[in-house]
């Protein structure tokens, strides 16, 4: 009788720490709200770890309505023999009716393999493409794989857009490590992008 009971309690045991094991992750709770407050056109806000530094720079002359955001993190891969010393992501908002940016044209670029050179002898490899849907918005994704005698990189382009602004994200990691902490960090940045109220 004992027996009976026991093994409905194991396996709900075993459920529960199952459960609470998917549920660890990492914790946003004293992640910082980024935003571009000066500019009415740059209507997103994202979390980031308080360890990473932001920056971005003004529209220039050139490019008006174009904002451009560097995320940093501590070390963008493992072997990085300082921190912060690269840059591994950017984002960049094209304001609508302001800056220059053709939907068409930047998708197309990104959906093939992309050369890397003006003699056109290297170019990255497109791994696949995908989309998903984070607060309303849709975001796609291309990845692309670049070839290196120093190991190869993984570099990843999203795309979406809001009422008043496109928007373009490139991230790149060493392709042996695009699912480690600072990928994975970047992806709970990209799951926490709203648009701002």
């Amino acid at each position: 009788m004992h027996k009976r009971h026991f093994i409905p309690s194991i396996m709900i045991l075993i459920t529960i720490l199952v459960l609470s094991a998917c549920n660890q992750g990492i914790d946003t709770s004293s992640w910082e709200k980024f935003t571009i407050q000066e500019s009415p056109g740059f209507d997103i806000e994202f979390l980031v770890p308080p360890d990473w530094e932001t920056n971005y720079l003004l529209p220039m002359e050139t490019a008006p309505g174009q904002w451009k955001v560097i995320l940093r993190p501590p070390r963008c891969s493992s072997d990085q023999s300082a921190d912060y010393e690269e840059d591994c992501i950017t984002l960049t908002a094209y304001v609508k009716g302001e800056a220059a940016f053709e939907e068409d044209e930047v998708l197309a670029l990104i959906s093939q393999n992309i050369s890397l050179s003006q003699e056109n002898n290297a170019e990255s490899i497109l791994m696949g493409q995908s989309s998903f849907d984070v607060n309303g918005l849709t975001i796609q994704r291309f990845d692309h794989k670049i070839p290196s005698a120093t190991g190869d990189v993984q570099l990843s382009y999203y795309f979406f857009q809001t009422d008043n602004a496109y928007y373009t994200i490139m991230a790149d990691f060493p392709y042996d490590e695009r699912e480690d902490r600072t990928a994975e960090q970047f992806q709970r940045v990209l799951q926490s992008i709203t648009v701002a109220e």
